[in-house]
């Protein structure tokens, strides 16, 4: 994973390389290791990413977690999420961030 694009309060994360026989928990702690980073040590408010069209599972993992839909270009669907759908989640995952 890697965090680029940062801007005046939003930063983007990209490149999930996750092995096919990895925990299947390991895409909600690689998320909450991002945002942990973005939001606090960062002190960002929000995060912006894209997911191509037709990633159906990265598209739904998005969702669940609280991001909104604020763009589409036909090939791609943007996304914002804010600090506060963050920490609204985080508690849900608590136990991953030990």
């Amino acid at each position: 994973m890697r965090v680029h694009d940062l801007k005046a309060d939003s930063f983007c994360w990209v490149s999930w390389l996750i092995k096919d026989d990895a925990p299947k928990m390991t895409v909600i702690e690689c998320a909450l290791f991002v945002y942990e980073f973005g939001f606090g040590e960062l002190s960002f408010t929000q995060s912006h990413y894209d997911v191509r069209k037709g990633n159906e599972r990265v598209f739904a993992f998005h969702q669940r977690m609280g991001a909104k839909i604020v763009n589409d270009d036909g090939l791609n669907i943007y996304f914002d999420y804010q600090l506060t759908d963050y920490l609204k989640i985080k508690y849900k995952y608590r136990r991953y961030l030990n």
